[in-house]
């Protein structure tokens, strides 16, 4: 028998992928009233789930017109993204020797993420899942918190930057550099590679967001 998740939790999957495929645009009012019309809901698990969106940094509430979708600002782009270069090298350099066995993953998970040149959902499932891999076995748990809180705070911009198929293939290279020098055994120079993999998306995400604005 299969149990079905609580409707807050289907709300909530259903507000966060409209907010990250920008059907609800950053900055924008949520009106309540219409969205529960619409998806024939009451409020209060609605509510719910814009609570818990509101705890996760994707939307705010104001007194006085609701909840408002989070902008998409610069600032929080410079300060995010080297942070987490900073913390995956880190992650990266206390993990260890990697196996066959994660080669081949990280290998294949490339491979996902440059076949997704159209699909940008599953293009930053592929990219996240490369990143998890590279540091999965760092003993830091403390650090990797850090980096799954900074990886929350990156998703919208994550979903901005999938949707230009020219940067996803960017990325696939500069992973596949970045495998290549630890079978190598150049763990430095891995590391100044996933550094510069973060420091290109933020540079290309201010661009971005220039263009929206």
């Amino acid at each position: 028998m299969t149990v079905r998740a609580p409707l807050r939790d289907e709300l909530y999957q259903i507000l966060l992928e409209r907010i990250l495929n920008s059907t609800l645009a950053p900055g924008s009012r949520v009106n309540e009233s219409r969205l529960a019309q619409e998806l024939n809901v009451s409020r209060t698990p609605l509510r719910e789930a814009l609570l818990r969106l509101e705890q996760e940094g994707f939307v705010y509430a104001d007194q006085l017109r609701g909840f408002i979708i989070q902008p998409l600002t610069e600032r929080e782009v410079r300060e995010v993204y080297p942070i987490l270069g900073n913390l995956e090298g880190l992650a990266l350099r206390l993990s260890g020797t990697m196996t066959t066995i994660d080669f081949v993953r990280l290998e294949q998970l490339n491979q996902e993420l440059s076949e997704a040149h159209s699909d940008p959902v599953h293009a930053h499932q592929a990219d996240a899942a490369f990143h998890n891999t590279l540091h999965e076995w760092c003993p830091n748990r403390r650090l990797l918190d850090m980096i799954a809180e900074q990886w929350r705070a990156i998703r919208r911009y994550e979903s901005l930057y999938m949707r230009e198929a020219r940067l996803i293939e960017i990325s696939v290279q500069q992973h596949a550099s970045i495998l290549t020098a630890l079978q190598a055994g150049s763990l430095d120079q891995a590391v100044a590679g996933l550094e510069e993999n973060f420091l290109f998306s933020m540079h290309s995400l201010l661009i971005q967001l220039q263009h929206l604005a």
